[in-house]
């Protein structure tokens, strides 16, 4: 496979051209005014929105959370959770957001009726206000408008919450913290009156319950201390019995009797483990649940087993008896005393600082605005320059254009307006302008390429239309001639042939056609040019039926083999490769095949696929020329003022050269 090809069955290159922050930063110069209108129109924006938006006022109120005191949590299993400091501020924090407070606040003196109680916001010319009437303001609705004002903060490793309103009236931000903290402290209140008679009820009701538990798990553990009794006399027989049997045969008579001793007692083991299943529901679940590892153990092991998770149950069920018998003390000293409500906290809080009426606004900020929409701007602004980068399919730079197509840039073409009749031919004006350098450029690359004989004949094709192939040949065949080679331009393009604009002869002449259709002699097809005496013209002649046929025909070779004869360069100006296959005749007969590519219009994916056709048919571009390259802002000491980034291979040894042959151009 040759080194330019791609593996993709498509011809694609392998893998996407890498990019880096050159390309990223050369999106960005590029489209830098996108940047200063999304940027300038986020200031303008902020600034209306600044002018629109009405002052904003804000009210502060601390309290301090009173925590139930412990003792108290033991009385209602309901709140029976011993609550660290976060999560107790944090419960706080969300009780003070519940809706019904708001909503009992709006109930209140301080909003009944009120007038103007809608708080005033930023809205667009468009947006109708809302307008609400005083009776129309239902509690529900205050409330709703209200749990929008406030909102609760608590300060980290304090028992201290801040609750804040903001509004458009400083007062009712101030009013609505009133009527909050008023709402919230009734609502505390009634909790703790009522509080007194549940916890007796519940009293009552749960030292009977923990009393029935006590008396269940002392019947288990009375019949688990048994089996513990008789685990330990079957541990005394195992260790006699393995004491014999260092010392005595099987048969010895101590030895059976002490074993058959051992088997007993297993007995009467399991026995008694039955019986405790038999009472309890919830030690036939436990056992069930572990008898699937203890029938692992085998026949021998089952009774170690069950002996070992005894002792473990055992300690566990004593432990629970414990507890309950706390608990149960714990109930009837309570009983005792009477006052259930003791130990309960009468106030859940304190208000640390009331209520402030706010002195100043705190909202709009002209500096805040602006900075958050202007970067908003920007980064909008961006965002588009990048996405405008990344769906972008045609190359723009000419290292760009060097990763996607694998070949060097022979030469790069500044763009141009004046590009057709007068003043097509660069050499003939400003000797030293960006468009003439260019074109010695191109020259001075193709001729080191090797010597004339093997660089005789150039072929000058583009993947598509409209890439200036036709301007590039002929300023290429103008330039040799200048440099003293006889040579020959041929517009090979027989759709579309455009060298008769350019040169000035009637398009309608004998040409290259004719030659091959009617073997019309050479001597009425080529001209020579009126630009340089060195300069001749083979028009593309009458117009063929159908010109792929024409070209791939058997004569064109040797007409190519006979012009070899008289002329040291050939230039043809060929149809572009995509649309049409006229190229793919004169591509193999061409020593030389130059790819014609303008920046920033033609698609990767056509470049990619034109080299493909090239290949498939046995020839390869020696270089390609980036046509119509933006002039860069930053001038240069060579008159290279367009943007030719990244250019490597034969284009810049060619640029280096075609500076010692500009006094001859």
């Amino acid at each position: 496979m040759n080194k330019h090809e791609s593996s993709d069955g498509y011809g694609n290159a392998e893998g996407s051209p890498g990019r880096g922050l050159g390309d990223y930063w050369r999106w960005f110069l590029r489209r830098f005014w996108i940047f200063l209108i999304t940027s300038v129109g986020g200031l303008l924006l902020g600034l209306f929105i600044y002018s629109e938006t009405p002052p904003t006022y804000q009210s502060i109120s601390t309290i301090e959370v009173l925590r139930v005191k412990q003792d108290a949590a033991d009385v209602d299993e309901e709140e029976k959770i011993r609550m660290s400091g976060a999560s107790e501020m944090l419960s706080t924090s969300e009780k003070l957001r519940l809706a019904d407070l708001y909503i009992e606040a709006a109930r209140s003196s301080l909003f009944l009726n009120r007038e103007k109680v809608v708080s005033q916001a930023f809205r667009f010319p468009w947006q109708k206000p809302v307008q609400y009437a005083a009776a129309d303001l239902n509690p529900e609705i205050v409330g709703g408008m209200m749990r929008g004002w406030v909102s609760v903060r608590w300060r980290p490793d304090t028992a201290l919450l801040d609750i804040t309103a903001v509004h458009s009236d400083p007062t009712i931000a101030r009013d609505a913290l009133v009527g909050l903290l008023s709402a919230y402290e009734q609502s505390t209140q009634d909790k703790v009156a009522g509080s007194s008679n549940y916890a007796l009820e519940y009293i009552l009701e749960s030292s009977t319950e923990v009393k029935e538990r006590m008396l269940g798990l002392e019947t288990t553990v009375r019949l688990y201390n048994r089996c513990l009794e008789l685990s330990q006399e079957v541990r005394v027989a195992e260790r006699q019995i393995a004491e014999m049997e260092k010392r005595y045969l099987p048969q010895w008579p101590a030895l059976v009797e002490a074993k058959e001793l051992r088997s007993i007692l297993r007995t009467r083991f399991s026995t008694e483990l039955e019986q405790v299943l038999r009472l309890s529901s919830d030690e036939k679940t436990f056992w069930e649940g572990n008898e699937a590892s203890i029938s692992s153990s085998g026949e021998e092991g089952k009774v170690d087993a069950r002996i070992q998770l005894v002792s473990t149950r055992s300690s566990v069920l004593e432990r629970e008896l414990e507890a309950e018998q706390q608990i149960y003390d714990n109930l009837i000293t309570k009983l005792k005393e009477g006052n259930v409500s003791k130990g309960f906290a009468s106030k859940q809080f304190d208000v640390v600082q009331a209520p402030t009426l706010p002195g100043g606004q705190i909202a709009p900020i002209k500096s805040k605005i602006l900075m958050k929409y202007g970067l908003a701007g920007a980064a909008l602004g961006i965002g588009i320059i990048f996405l405008i980068g990344f769906l972008d399919p045609t190359a723009r730079t000419v290292d760009e254009l060097e990763e996607v197509s694998k070949y060097p840039v022979i030469a790069a073409m500044p763009a141009s307006r004046n590009r057709n009749r007068e003043g097509a031919l660069a050499l003939l004006g400003d000797a030293q302008s960006p468009a003439a350098e260019a074109v010695r450029s191109l020259r001075a690359g193709l001729t080191y390429l090797g010597t004339p004989d093997e660089r005789r004949t150039f072929l000058v094709t583009s993947a598509v239309p409209g890439e200036g192939k036709s301007w590039v040949a002929a300023n290429l065949a103008h330039a040799f001639a200048i440099q003293g080679d006889r040579t020959l331009l041929i517009d090979a393009d027989l759709r579309r042939p455009v060298q008769s604009e350019v040169f000035a002869y009637a398009c309608d002449s004998k040409g290259l056609a004719d030659h091959l259709s009617q073997e019309t002699p050479l001597k009425e097809i080529i001209h020579p040019s009126e630009y340089s005496k060195n300069l001749f013209l083979l028009s593309a002649g009458s117009q063929s039926a159908n010109p792929s046929e024409l070209l791939a025909g058997r004569a064109l070779k040797p007409f190519l083999e006979k012009l070899s004869e008289f002329f040291d360069r050939i230039i043809i100006d060929s149809a572009p490769l995509l649309p049409v296959s006229d190229s793919i005749p004169l591509a193999k007969l061409s020593q030389s095949v130059v790819l014609v590519t303008r920046m920033g219009k033609t698609p990767k994916g056509a470049i990619r696929r034109a080299i493909r056709i090239l290949r498939e048919n046995r020839t390869e571009p020696v270089g390609l020329v980036a046509n119509g390259l933006p002039r860069s802002r930053s001038k240069g000491s060579y008159g290279y003022y367009y943007s030719y980034q990244g250019g490597g291979g034969y284009g810049s040894y060619a640029s280096k050269e075609s500076s010692k042959e500009s006094a001859k151009g």
